[in-house]
């Protein structure tokens, strides 16, 4: 079997690589998204969105499925393709409907042996007569002036017919959402019978990488991105009664989640959401298959843990209690550490203590530079907070004494007061409250660990997290 210094690395730092991509094949979230009613995938950066994204697109999955990479998409041109004649959350609804029902006609058509049926033809003189293709990239679906519709796709509005419409409108135009949400149902009535005719089991389109690029989320953003969910929403609902599994699945990062406000949200989270969470289990299982895709089969763990606790900790554990539970900051610490542990010369490596130990100031950067990522977009100064922490010295710290640093830091303009900069601090998982139970005890609770868990205005002592303590200088003291 092959040994530690026989391995390169324990996989790619994103959560797209194989191993996690593997991994999900075990999760309920991959049976929700499939066989139930999810269509909105939730995870912090990290947790492995593009990796689900990637098993429903890939391999079984890619006959039926279209992978709509966000990336590099033409946002501003998609800006102006906008409905005045609603509120505002609303105004990219019907454009992201027709986007969406473009998309599942290019599946249908490509897959449909009813060549020559009504529908099909149709379907096909369309996408060829608007893009000169019957698979337009995304990129392209906005890029003509007007569409031109004709034969039993032509549809009406106001009792006349629409031979073309126009994509282009200034804001005294309030008909644009109409015509295309009349466009959009022609459509759908199309490949919702063609498919069905065609006994095609299921068609759905992923997007991901709504966030790529994203440097602030401006209000227009916001309203595309609640477009898109909206749009999601209303065509699994209207084609929900079909023999062909219809959806439109939205890879979505947390933190944009919480910023968005609209009627429908609450009932979407708890009906139509699924939220990646990762717990020790899931994380020590995704050790060990990498651990035996990179030993080979037979291999696990304790071929490379020498068995002695850290402070009574297995290694595993301590690991994994310095992550933001995701597997990418699990996969980079067991990197570092493999090259910490190659740089000594003994004949059996195996991994000890002191390796664990001398590899975490390098990870401990790494996560640093992993939540700037995060935060900064949303919150310009918070380093300001971690200079706070920093002068304190320790890991424990009581309110009081956050308040009292906090206030003497100086600093113009302070994106938040220092309670609510703690609330902050919490929510994006740099400290964690203790909490009391009933029975006496207490316990630390953190927003990576308990994702629905609300901040305790009335908490006093908080503990910074671990994998920031050796970046940050602190001192592990209780008192």
């Amino acid at each position: 079997m092959k040994g530690l210094r026989d391995i390169t690395n324990f996989g790619k730092v994103e959560a797209e690589d194989d191993a996690v991509l593997d991994y999900f094949v075990e999760m309920n979230v991959t049976d929700n998204v499939n066989n139930n009613d999810a269509f909105l995938v939730l995870g912090r950066k990290g947790s492995g969105k593009t990796a689900l994204f990637r098993f429903f697109t890939e391999k079984s999955q890619l006959m039926y499925s279209a992978a709509l990479n966000l990336n590099g998409y033409p946002w501003r041109v998609h800006e102006k393709i906008k409905d005045f004649g609603v509120e505002h959350v609303e105004s990219y609804v019907a454009s992201w409907k027709y986007l969406i029902a473009v998309e599942f006609a290019k599946l249908v058509v490509k897959l449909s042996d009813r060549h020559m049926m009504t529908e099909i033809v149709e379907l096909n003189k369309f996408l060829n007569d608007n893009y000169g293709s019957i698979e337009p990239k995304i990129v392209n679906i906005f890029s003509p002036s007007k569409l031109k519709v004709s034969g039993d796709l032509e549809p009406q509005f106001l009792g006349c017919k629409l031979g073309k419409i126009s994509l282009s409108r200034d804001e005294k135009d309030l008909t644009l959402g109409s015509e295309l949400n009349a466009l959009t149902d022609k459509i759908l009535k199309h490949v919702k019978k063609a498919a069905e005719v065609s006994e095609i089991n299921k068609i759905f389109v992923h997007f991901d990488e709504l966030d790529r690029g994203i440097t602030s989320l401006t209000e227009s953003r916001k309203d595309m991105v609640i477009g898109l969910i909206l749009a999601s929403k209303e065509i699994f609902k209207d084609l929900k009664n079909s023999s062909t599994s219809f959806k439109s699945v939205v890879y979505l990062r947390r933190d944009i989640w919480d910023e968005l406000k609209f009627s429908d949200k609450n009932k979407i989270s708890s009906s139509n959401s699924e939220f990646i969470e990762w717990g020790q289990d899931e994380l020590f299982k995704l050790i060990q298959k990498r651990v035996k895709v990179s030993l080979g089969e037979g291999g696990a763990w304790d071929d490379l843990d020498d068995g002695k606790r850290i402070n009574k900790q297995k290694k595993w554990r301590h690991i994994i209690e310095r992550t933001l539970m995701r597997p990418r900051d699990v996969i980079s610490f067991l990197n570092i550490l493999l090259e910490t542990t190659k740089k000594r010369d003994d004949e059996n490596l195996i991994f000890e203590n002191r390796d664990v130990v001398a590899s975490r100031p390098k990870y401990s950067e790494y996560l640093k530079l992993e939540l700037d990522d995060e935060i900064l977009p949303h919150w310009a100064d918070w380093e300001v907070c971690l200079q706070v922490l920093s002068r304190m010295g320790k890991v424990y710290f009581t309110k009081d004494e956050y308040i009292g640093a906090y206030e003497l830091e100086a600093s113009n303009g302070k994106t938040y007061s220092a309670s609510q900069s703690l609330e902050e601090l919490y929510n994006f998982s740099i400290i964690e409250y203790e909490a009391r139970s009933g029975y006496g005890g207490s316990g630390w609770k953190s927003k990576f660990a308990n994702p629905e868990l609300g901040w305790d205005a009335n908490a006093n002592r908080f503990k910074v997290h671990l994998g920031l303590k050796e970046y940050m200088k602190l001192k592990e003291e209780r008192s």
